[in-house]
This record gives C-alpha cells, structure tokens and sequence, in this order.
C-alpha cells in the first residue's frame, strides 16, 4: 500500500510538473503570438503609411497645380477687367465706362463723353466658362425686374 501511495504521488508529481511545463510553453506561446501580432501590425501600419505618403505627395502635386491654374485664371480675369474697355469687343467708347470692380465691374454712362447720354449701362466681365456669382445674378434680376430707381441725396453744409 505505500508503495501504491509513492507511486501515486510520484504520478502526481509528474502530473503537476508536465501541467505546469503545458501552462508555461502555452503562456510562452501567447507571449510569442502577442509579438508576432504586434509585429504584424506595426509591418502594415508601415505599408499603410509609406502607401499614404505616397498618396499625399501625388494628390498635392494636383492640387498645388489646381491652385495655380485657378490662380491664373483669376488673375487673367481681374487684368481683362481693367482693359476690356480698350479692347474691340467691347462695344462702347471707353471714356464713358467707369470701373467699379463690384458687386458689377462696369457702368457705361453710353454717350455721355459726346454730349447725349442714351442709357446706362451695368457691365460685368467674364472670361471663358466662369459664371455669375449670386450676388451678380440678384443685380442682374434686379435690373431685368425694373427695381433701379434714382435718387438725390442732399446735405446742407455751412462754411464759415
């Protein structure tokens, strides 16, 4: 019987230590499995990253290119402003268009420069496809509807 008993805790023993060799190879699996992971996972931010950065110096390159195409082009816009007038598409004398730049670019006192006003006109300039603003088509619509009327303003003024 003791020698049943010493073989049992000799069983027993070999037991706890084979359990406790399984539990420290399975947390030393789980220690090397959590490396791996956060190996893994730092490899694929790094291809995400150099893949962003990738991305962003081309799409700055675009859109430092837009910036400076739209750049250009309202530049060109504002100098054709200034000498519309001048050039033979515009279709009054010059010396009776004065500039205003807004909210319209243009009003031609139309024949004033020769002694007889015929109208007045309100001109806004465009270059290639740009559109009306929304403040140049409520002064358009407002010019259309008829709402433009003339006042005088008065001011006493005492000179001493």
């Amino acid at each position: 019987m003791q020698l049943a008993n010493q073989t049992l805790i000799v069983i027993l023993l070999i037991s706890f230590a084979v359990i406790g060799v399984l539990l420290y190879l399975l947390a030393q699996n789980k220690k090397a499995q959590t490396k791996l992971e956060a190996e893994m996972q730092r490899r694929i931010n790094g291809e995400y990253r150099l893949l962003f950065e990738k991305w962003k110096k081309a799409e700055e390159k675009k859109i430092r290119k837009d910036a400076a195409s739209k750049s250009r082009a309202t530049l060109t816009g504002k100098i054709t402003e200034h000498f519309i007038p001048y050039l033979p598409e515009f279709p009054y004398d010059p010396q009776d268009a004065r500039f205003l730049g807004a909210p319209i670019d243009f009003i031609v006192f139309d024949g004033m420069s020769a002694g007889e006003l015929k109208e007045v006109v309100l001109v806004e300039v465009k270059t290639n496809t740009s559109g009306l603003s929304k403040r140049e088509r409520q002064l358009r619509d407002a010019v259309q509807d008829g709402r433009v009327k003339w006042i005088q303003v008065r001011r006493k003024v005492e000179i001493d």
